[in-house]
Parts: C-alpha cells; structure tokens; sequence
C-alpha cells in the first residue's frame, strides 16, 4: 500500500523528523511505499493547495498520515479540511487521514473533536501504524488498533462535519508496547530531502542512539506519556520499557551509511532525549565511533547530574565536541517549583567546569519568560550564565505546550493569551504567555539580546574586559520604549557584528550571537572555528552610521 506523510513545518525551525523516518522505514519493511511532503519555505517549492490535491488524486495513496507540533496543527487541520472538501466536491475517495505527533499525543481528544481526522495517533506508533496500514489494506476495521482514537465501527460518522464531535462517537484505544527501538530497521532518511537539509544546516545531521528520559519536567511531555503507557498498560515505570537503545554496533553500521550517502556531514547531533542517561552506553557508543574510525565530530544532550570527570574523558576522546545541558532558569526556586528541574546552581557550575576541563564545549539551553517568574529571576538567569563562562548558550522564549503540567501552570496563574495561542509557529522567538506591557517588552529585548546582558554581567564576577564595552548597550536596549525595540530589532545582528569586531580587536573574551539568532558563543570557540576570517571583516562591512557610532560609544572610555 501507498502511504503519504504529510509534515506541516512552516515559518519555524528546519529539522528531520526522526519519527516519520522510523515510521517509514517500518512501513518500507513490510513492504509499502512512502512518499513525503515537508512543507517548509526553506525548502521550496511549497507546493499549492491545488498540487496538494492533486498529488492525492494522482498517487493515490492508502492512508495519508500527518505528523505536527502544537504550533503547526492548526495548519495540519486546513490541509485535512481541504482534502475532504476537495474529495466530496470533485468525486474522489479520499484515503483515511491519521494524524500524530507531540500535539495529538498530548492532546487526543480535543484533535479527535475536531472532526477532520479518522485516526489519531498517541505515543509511539511505529508497530501500531503498521497494524493500522495492513488493517486498511485487508479492508479489515482498524477501529480497534492500539494507540489510536478511532470512530467506532470503523467509520467518520456524518456529525463530524459539525465540530466539535462528541466523545461518545470514538473509541480511545489504550496503548500497546514501545516499539523495540534496537530492533528497529535504519531510518528512512531518504524520505525527507536530506541532502539539501544537510547543507541547509552547514553540515549538522541527526541521530538517535536511545529513546527516553526519566525526568519529570513539567515543560515536557516524556512524564505524561510514561503516565499513559504505566495506566494503560498497568505496570509500573521502570517495567515499561521506555529507556531504549540501539547497540553501538548498530550505530556503526547506520552512521557508515549516512557517511557514504551524504558527504556534506560536518557535525552528528545526537538527538537523544539524554544521552548520558545510561553511562556504559555512552562510553560503549565514544569507544564504537573512535574505533570505527570516524572523524566527524558529534554532539550530546546530557544533564547536570548526568556527567562525571571519567564520562566526560570518554566522551572528549571518542570525538564529542558539544556537551548540551538544560538549565532553563537562573533561579533555583523557578527550577525546582515552576519546572521541577532539581539541581542547584552549583552542580550547574560544577558540571559546565568539568566538561570544559575535558575539552568539551559546553552549551546550556534556557527559558525566559517563564511563569511565575519575577524580573529579578529572569535576570538571574543572566547572572548564572556569566558566572558559569558556559562555552555557548541557547535562548527560548518559554511556550507552554498543552498537555504538559506547565501549560496547566500557565493557565491557573491566568497569563495564557488565548488570541496568541493559535497564530504562533516556532517555539523559540514567542509565546503565548501574557506578564503585561512592560515585562513582555523586557522579556523580548532580554531572549534577542541575552549574549549582551550576560557579557555586561560577567564584569561582576571575573576579569572580563568586554563587560564595559557592552554596558552601555544594554542599558541602550533596556531605555526603548516599544517603538524603538521595533526599529532596534531588526538591526541586533548587525550591531552586534560590529561589536563582536571591535571586542576581537582588542582581545576581549565575549559572547556573539553566532549561527541562529537565539545563540549566543564564546568568541574563543568561533573564533578558533572560523579562522579569524569573519570577525577581520566584520567591522569594514555596510551597516547603518547609527549602529556603528553606537556600537563605538559603548566602546569609548568616556561612556564606559
């Protein structure tokens, strides 16, 4: 059976979808056919609605199958309304649309409400996806398959033209095993346009090594669908299966393929939830990769009290170049009450020193605009990321992701704008949240300038020179009212350009905003990285005569 996937992923990060590789590969397996269309403008043509419909039309597939985060469902269900008024007003039968995902996991009832979709997908469906397909194929009923919400007796009743449908008109199927992720065949990186994803993003390409994580973050969806899998299954956390991993020989064998196929590699990021979850798996995987020879350096998310000094030595020598850490907040109190993140300032401090002493680069991700989050403890996130000297740091506006805890959070402490909440498309650069006027205005200007506040305040603890250069930046920044931030904005990289030139001129370590415009990096990592070639330039480039009087003022004795 044909098999289309559709993955809405607009105006937002460009990525691979490890899921629907799976799914794909699993489904390839059996021996089905797949096909893909990602909708991202960063990698055109997006087809028209009118290329959509008859794409379905020509290829005639036997399921259409929908992956989509929060931020791109309501462009998930456009598309599925479009398809069933196209088929009904031009004659065609339109093949059951399934859809899965972060936001159906999280949310099933209400995306079933919907009315558009047959199936919903909860959790991790790679076996019940198969079932469902080989169900449909036999024309046997699929209404029954583990893992999904489906209409009873097999069928989308005539009311669910009329959203919202009533829960009485599906059957909610519990879920049946996790998939044996050692088991699991490659992925079908052919599915998506990897070559051109790969050079999009200079060189980084995605693996997963392991599945899981045993935190319980109230920003996270990991503790609900452990919770599900425990209720529904009836046994306990650690009888569940949930930490998976694939054996490093495996590993070996998917990373030469990749290696072969796709020669503009420069950087593996392995994209497992927590790398350094199981220790002797990270090592046996840093020993596999330095045995097999491979030179492309690689990247892993660990945890603060996740690495010791001898995983970090196996780590560093195996090839790990980039050792990332949630932080999330500056505050202890917002980490330990808002995010149920348990770790002190100090183990954060001591982790980024260890890693760093290995030579690891070590990047830490953090949240502004948390709730129940006061100004000074936004600030207090500054303040940890300059006494830590982290190599790199990585800065979200916070978002609320319904299902999770902290959407609940969200919505008791009434800062949740329902207005927002349905027109967003990233997860970095907005939110939903509401603090007023004022402290959204400061919490925008704190995420797009953060590589500043935080050089301004490590003056405050360690002998660091640029601080005097970017002080008067940030009080710059902090003085504009709301039109003035608008007018600024646009022009953050290009100010920053200039100062991060000027700083370099003079021997200053700095931070930069560096490869995306959320990331912030030590100037001794890029600089090193980049040969010295950029920031040479950097300051004898066209910008605009205001910036650079400002980006030289903040630089003068006299304003300092």
């Amino acid at each position: 059976m044909r098999v289309l996937f559709v993955y809405p992923n607009l105006y937002t990060q460009m990525g691979f979808n490890h899921g629907l590789a799976s799914l794909s590969a699993v489904l390839k397996r059996a021996g089905h056919e797949t096909r893909m269309l990602n909708l991202n403008e960063n990698l055109p043509p997006v087809p028209t609605d009118e290329e959509l419909v008859a794409l379905v039309k020509e290829w005639r597939p036997g399921v259409i199958g929908f992956s989509c985060l929060t931020m791109q469902y309501q462009e998930a269900l456009r598309i599925g309304r479009l398809l069933r008024a196209r088929a009904k007003r031009d004659g065609f039968a339109l093949p059951p649309l399934v859809v899965g995902g972060v936001h159906p996991t999280m949310v099933p009832e209400a995306v079933m409400s919907d009315g558009a979709w047959d199936h919903v997908g909860v959790g991790e469906c790679e076996d019940a996806l198969l079932q469902l397909v080989t169900r449909v194929e036999r024309g046997e009923s699929p209404s029954d398959v583990p893992n999904f919400v489906s209409w009873k007796g097999g069928q989308r009743p005539a009311e669910a033209e009329q959203a919202p449908v009533s829960e009485a008109a599906w059957m909610r199927n519990n879920v049946g095993e996790f998939p044996d992720f050692a088991e699991m065949p490659l992925p079908d990186y052919e599915l998506f346009d990897t070559g051109r994803i790969t050079q999009q993003k200079h060189g980084w390409f995605g693996l997963m090594t392991s599945r899981g994580c045993p935190y319980r973050c109230t920003y996270c969806l990991n503790h609900k669908i452990v919770d599900r899998y425990r209720d529904e299954l009836g046994r306990g956390t650690s009888q569940l299966g949930f930490f998976r991993f694939r054996p490093p020989e495996k590993m070996v064998e998917e990373i030469r393929f990749v290696l072969q196929r796709y020669p503009d590699i420069g950087t593996f990021i392995l994209d497992d939830d927590l790398f350094t979850l199981d220790a002797p798996h990270a090592i046996a995987f840093a020993r596999a990769y330095k045995a097999a020879g491979f030179t492309v350096p690689w990247v892993v998310n660990s945890h603060v009290n996740r690495l010791d000094p001898v995983l970090a030595c196996e780590l560093a020598a195996g090839g790990c170049k980039i050792l990332k850490l949630g932080i999330e907040s500056g505050s202890e109190r917002v980490r330990r009450d808002v995010l149920k993140r348990y770790m002190s300032d100090d183990d954060i401090l001591e982790t980024v020193r260890v890693g760093e002493a290995h030579g690891l680069h070590t990047s830490g991700f953090v949240m502004v605009g948390l709730p129940y989050e006061s100004h000074d403890e936004r600030l207090a996130t500054v303040d940890l990321l300059a006494r830590s000297l982290i190599g790199r740091f990585r800065t979200s506006i916070f978002f609320p992701f319904p299902g999770t805890e902290s959407h609940q959070l969200s919505i008791q402490g009434g800062f949740v704008d329902p207005k927002k909440a349905g027109t967003l498309t990233d997860f970095t650069e907005s939110s939903c949240l509401d603090f007023g006027a004022e402290e959204n205005l400061f919490i925008e200007k704190l995420a797009a300038c953060m590589p500043w506040f935080v050089n301004a305040r490590a003056g405050e603890h360690h002998d660091f020179p640029a601080a005097r250069r970017y002080r008067p930046l940030v009080e710059h920044v902090l003085a504009l009212d709301r039109a003035g931030w608008e007018a600024l904005k646009p022009r953050v990289r290009e100010l920053d350009r200039v100062t991060s030139a000027l700083a370099a001129r003079a021997g200053e370590l700095h931070y930069s905003v560096r490869y995306n415009t959320f990331m912030g990096v030590r100037s001794d990592f890029f600089l090193a990285e980049e040969s010295g070639i950029e920031w040479l330039t950097a300051a004898a480039k066209p910008v605009p005569e205001r910036l650079r009087e400002l980006a030289l003022a903040a630089a003068a004795d006299e304003v300092c």
